[in-house]
């Protein structure tokens, strides 16, 4: 006859020591909750990759960081877990998108919809883009932004030669040892209130 437990103790923050280990479950690989299995993370494992099909780009009121735009456009990732294999060793909950192996990986955003005209407007004249980049070493909860804006506007604008889609690549901090969570935005910023039919679709790996 299997012993009815009482209520799992909880943490204060994150990472802090629980008085004893949470029960084992073995019904997943990466199932070590408390880092009940004393041991080393596990290894061998086939890589994997996240992805989101190709969205619609929502314009919208420009948000307090585009102050000045009349018009804006978001697209964000979601939060990533970018070491996952060392859940166990601090007893953390699942949390965020986990990308094993992520050192060296990249987030690769596509973007199309460049040639499409709005009002006699093109989609790339007057179009102001900025990304932003959130990230904690730890604490999923207190993700906040760690950049300066970045102006990606030049890696599309090529006049004459322009592509109606083109592909942007994005490492996140660490110099390919990535920090544990990790989030980017993008921000389509302009001057008026033409709006073009933009879509975004990415994936990391």
């Amino acid at each position: 006859m299997s012993q009815q437990q009482g209520p799992l103790p909880t943490r204060a923050y994150p990472g802090q020591p629980l008085p004893y280990g949470e029960p084992y479950n073995p019904n997943s690989m990466f199932a070590n909750a408390g880092g009940t299995i004393p041991g080393p993370p596990v290894s061998g494992l086939p890589y994997s990759q996240w992805q989101i099909p190709r969205t619609p780009l929502n314009w919208t009121v420009p948000g307090p960081l585009d102050a000045g735009y009349v018009t804006a456009g978001y697209w964000s990732s979601p939060l990533y877990d970018l070491r996952p294999e060392i859940r166990s060793a601090d007893g953390s909950r699942s949390i965020g998108n986990p990308i094993w192996g992520a050192s060296g990986k990249k987030l690769w955003v596509q973007v199309d919809g460049l040639l499409s005209v709005s009002d006699g407007v093109v989609a790339t004249a007057d179009l102001y883009v900025v990304s932003r980049e959130y990230a904690n070493i730890f604490d999923p909860t207190q993700v906040f932004r760690v950049t300066a804006d970045a102006d990606v506007s030049a890696e599309w604008a090529s006049g004459t030669n322009q592509p109606d889609s083109i592909v942007l690549s994005f490492l996140p901090p660490g110099s390919g040892y990535p920090v544990r969570y990790w989030r980017l935005e993008l921000s389509f910023r302009r001057l008026d209130r033409i709006t073009h039919p933009l879509a975004i679709s990415a994936a990391f790996y």
